[in-house]
């Protein structure tokens, strides 16, 4: 019952991340309705998620299907962890699929080489989540499909990230007046505001320092090398944008309970045939 409980809270979280509903009522009484979609007293199974998530895409009109199904599985591991592990090889994002999107499709959002291109081995190496020997794809950490609007986000923040990144440098420097640590210390707060409103993050630590033609293509252009599980496991428990602006770096990734936990799992499993 506890754990159904936490489904439901987590669904709920994950809808205010998202600024899906338009008040804590509304958000409460969706979480719970399409949480009753799985069974009370024991962990779920693929299809009983597959029956919550095809319950919330008829509130979520303005979410894809691809992105309801990660919230709902991720949801699921917030709750039962590694009772539903398994369920990462069979679900909407399979270990065997060829493709880094969630369902084996290429995203409207993208062209098909650039689905491949992050989701083929590239070679063999050691995973950077659940650090196994093994075959690796390589994950862009600023997902292509978020890379015009990521784009728009940089240079409307240019302004911002560039203040801020000079403030870090003044304080660094500065000797100890209380009175002007403390109007800086306001400054920074008022400064990180808008940037959270601007780009969807407080963090200034990866941005770039300037924003050019040249460190957006390099900020953008950012990978990481996971072996298919531990790709196809990211992709599924947090949104592209989620991905983009909050877990745009391993250590970021790592900062995750859902990818943590996935990761220590997948690194007491034998690579498969098919990942050797």
């Amino acid at each position: 019952m506890m754990q159904h409980e936490e489904f439901a809270k987590s669904i709920g979280d994950r809808l205010e991340a998202l600024n899906v509903c338009s008040s804590p009522d509304e958000r409460s009484s969706v979480s719970e309705a399409v949480a009753a979609s799985a069974p009370v007293d024991a962990p779920p199974s693929e299809g009983d998620l597959e029956s919550v998530a095809e319950a919330l895409v008829e509130y979520c009109d303005d979410i894809s299907e691809t992105d309801v199904k990660r919230l709902v599985f991720g949801a699921a591991f917030d709750a039962w962890g590694d009772d539903v592990a398994h369920i990462t090889n069979n679900g909407i994002d399979s270990d065997e699929d060829s493709q880094g999107n969630s369902n084996g499709e290429v995203s409207p959002e993208s062209d098909e080489d650039e689905a491949e291109e992050d989701g083929d081995f590239i070679g063999e190496g050691e995973c950077e989540l659940c650090e196994r020997a093994i075959k690796l794809t390589r994950h862009h950490l600023i997902p292509k499909t978020t890379h015009a609007r990521i784009k728009k986000k940089l240079w409307a923040a240019s302004p911002v990230i560039e203040s801020m990144h000079l403030l870090a440098t003044e304080e660094k420097k500065a000797k100890g007046n209380a009175k002007v640590h403390q109007m800086r210390g306001e400054r920074r707060e008022e400064l990180a505001l808008r940037l959270d409103k601007i780009l969807g993050t407080m963090d200034l630590s990866g941005l770039p320092e300037t924003i050019t033609n040249d460190t957006v293509r390099e900020y953008l252009g950012r990978v990481a090398n996971l072996c298919r599980r531990c790709h196809s496991m990211v992709h599924r428990v947090k949104t592209e944008m989620e991905l983009a602006t909050h877990y745009n770096t391993v250590d970021r990734l790592l900062e995750c309970d859902e990818v943590v936990r996935f990761a220590k799992w997948a690194n007491k499993q034998r690579p498969g045939l098919a990942a050797r």
